[in-house]
């Protein structure tokens, strides 16, 4: 596989990472879905993950998505008995897992990693809790502001306005939205000048009123 080497920076999750051997994974590997046995936590080192849902008519809402240096697979960290989400490589990507056992362990050596893992929990069930909520109560051009904005601040900054390109049909697993909706709303920011996209990116030309779409 292609992934390039990854040097993991000094941060929290550090002591989850020492010493093991990360796996390997490429794009479109699901690494676990709600029938396995919630038994360890992960650490992403290179790559993008999803976290998603699936309906029994097999259409798929993205929660959240997982880039390198984040924790996902949460509840294997807890008591649950299985995990709630798919998540799926949506690169080649690189990991390490750490069983539940051997977390509980580094826990009790480690009070400042527990103090850590308990905050990131916090916030990964904040966002998870703010994408039901959009999908419940707003509409898609809102929800396509607020997923744009998202992405373009995730990759530069509070003041970035350039987004890494998406298909339409990644746009709409990320906002619960079919993909000829997602294609008609794209057309008509484009139309409005909120928005422009070339072969590598999509930039917000028009970032406030992309604000004022997301809160409607």
């Amino acid at each position: 596989m292609s992934t390039a080497p990854h040097h993991y920076p000094d941060t929290a999750w550090s002591p989850l990472v020492a010493g093991r051997t990360g796996e390997r994974a490429e794009r479109g590997t699901l690494i676990y879905t709600p029938g396995h046995a919630a038994d360890a936590l992960f650490v992403l080192q290179a790559g993008t993950v999803s976290l998603h849902l699936r309906s029994g008519e097999g259409r798929t809402m993205t929660l959240r998505l997982i880039e390198a240096g984040q924790v996902f697979g949460h509840v294997g960290a807890g008591d649950e008995t299985y995990y709630d989400t798919f998540a799926e490589a949506t690169s080649p990507v690189q990991y390490v897992r750490v069983a539940r056992h051997e977390l509980a362990d580094l826990l009790a050596r480690t009070p400042e990693l527990g103090i850590a893992l308990v905050e990131d929990m916090a916030l990964h069930r904040a966002v998870i809790s703010r994408r039901l909520d959009e999908v419940a109560f707003k509409s898609v051009p809102a929800r396509l502001a607020s997923l744009l904005l998202d992405l373009a601040r995730r990759h530069g900054g509070p003041h970035a306005a350039s987004v890494p390109r998406h298909s339409h049909r990644q746009l709409a697993e990320m906002i619960n939205a079919y993909r000829e909706t997602v294609t008609k709303v794209i057309n008509q920011f484009r139309d409005a000048r909120l928005l422009e996209i070339d072969r590598s990116s999509i930039t917000l030309v028009n970032v406030r009123r992309l604000e004022e779409l997301a809160q409607s």
